[in-house]
């Protein structure tokens, strides 16, 4: 089965695990804001934890964090953790970033910061919006969530340059990894020593059982999203299994929560490994590109089925299409896992939507577009490993399911 997501590892990672300097950490932040062209980069140990740190080092309490309603629930976590009040914005009809229109009007005198997100690697006009905001309340601080976007562009311009400030994380399913981990980077000085000041003074060493587990993790998950793996790893997340039960478990759905180690420092060996993925960054997005593109030559003859709008500068960090039927999609990944194939969708809610937020106040009813959105998208695996083989199955898949379903 080919997988739906997978990182790419190589030699390289696997000796930068093990072999690596004592200032790993420190190395792996300038070569980061190297890449980037900022600089100032700083680390945590998930990417929520630098919307969370950011948010508490700005010192101003019980402001609002204008967000979208359609994103990872994690940044709506992170802004309740900070003492904040999240502020949600519906989706943009023709593509599944927030309504920039919607989340300008959102701001208010009690905005204490923007969020503007690139969904799935979409690029959007970054520095148009900002001087939007601006306009607005110029005293907000705008974090750019560039998590699946990294290196997008608009006009040639990088997302992550447009506000005082850019989100990144690292997981597995990212762009590129450090198995977890995420950073903020920004070239703002005044912002950077703030946020490591507050880094600095709040978060922990990890002790050394937990780069053991952290590198057992490395080499596991390496062997589990391998080709060969995969459709047992499937089986055992779909079945009801102690596994599939665990990993429901971790999900950070269900309640307003941070990980209990959000106050814990990048591991070492996670920096050792980013080191090597920096490195090999570019290639990785060019290949999601170039599958991308084969993509959209073949789907755009199937029917029910629309393409995503993905400018110039979009970085297809996950593959996504859109349904006309959004009732039939688990139809659809059902027969596709039959083909072969592991897809399904990333983002199937809208975080108002969520029980833990209803509880608040909110409603999904009050976002139409994100809600339309979440229930139709699916997310189709263009990993950077990805043979043309490979590729050439997942086409051949596709077009055997929605012949079976329209034909």
């Amino acid at each position: 089965m080919i997988p739906a997501g997978r990182p790419n590892y190589s030699y390289r990672e696997l000796k930068a695990s093990v072999i690596h300097s004592g200032g790993v950490i420190e190395d792996f932040e300038r070569e980061l804001a190297s890449h980037f062209g900022v600089r100032h980069a700083i680390t945590f140990p998930y990417g929520r934890s630098a919307l969370y740190a950011a948010l508490k080092a700005l010192n101003r309490p019980e402001g609002e964090v204008v967000q979208p309603a359609y994103n990872c629930v994690v940044v709506a976590h992170a802004t309740v953790a900070a003492g904040h009040r999240p502020v949600f914005v519906d989706t943009s009809v023709s593509d599944p970033n927030q309504d920039m229109e919607r989340m300008v009007k959102a701001i208010g005198p009690e905005t204490v910061a923007v969020i503007p997100t690139s969904i799935y690697g979409v690029t959007f006009d970054a520095e148009g919006l900002c001087e939007e905001i601006c306009s607005r309340n110029r005293g907000a601080c705008i974090l750019i969530d560039c998590c699946q976007a990294l290196d997008a562009c608009w006009e040639g311009n990088l997302l992550l340059h447009a506000g005082d400030g850019a989100l990144l994380a690292f997981g597995i399913g990212k762009p590129m990894t450090t198995l977890y981990g995420g950073a903020l980077l920004t070239n703002r000085p005044e912002l950077a020593a703030a946020v490591r000041a507050f880094r600095d003074r709040t978060y922990r060493t990890p002790r050394q059982i937990v780069a053991f587990r952290r590198w057992f993790y490395f080499i596991a998950s390496w062997i589990a999203m391998s080709t060969a793996m995969t459709s047992f790893t499937d089986y055992l997340i779909n079945a009801d299994t102690s596994l599939s039960r665990y990993l429901w478990k971790l999900r950070a759905r269900e309640a307003i929560r941070l990980p209990e180690d959000n106050d814990v420092l990048m591991l070492p060996l996670e920096a050792a490994i980013g080191r090597r993925q920096v490195e090999r960054v570019s290639g990785f997005m060019a290949r999601r590109g170039d599958i991308a593109g084969r993509y959209n030559e073949a789907f755009r003859k199937l029917p029910n089925l629309e393409l995503l709008p993905w400018e110039q500068g979009s970085t297809f960090a996950i593959y996504t299409v859109r349904l006309k039927k959004p009732s039939d999609r688990d139809h659809v990944i059902a027969l596709m896992r039959r083909g072969g194939v592991q897809c399904g969708t990333i983002l199937s809610y809208v975080i108002p939507g969520l029980e833990c937020y209803q509880e608040r106040g909110f409603s999904a009813e009050a976002f139409p577009h994100a809600r339309a959105w979440s229930e139709s998208v699916l997310n189709i695996p263009n990993h950077p490993s990805m043979t043309d083989r490979q590729v050439q199955t997942v086409i051949r898949v596709m077009e055997e399911t929605f012949g079976v379903l329209y034909g």
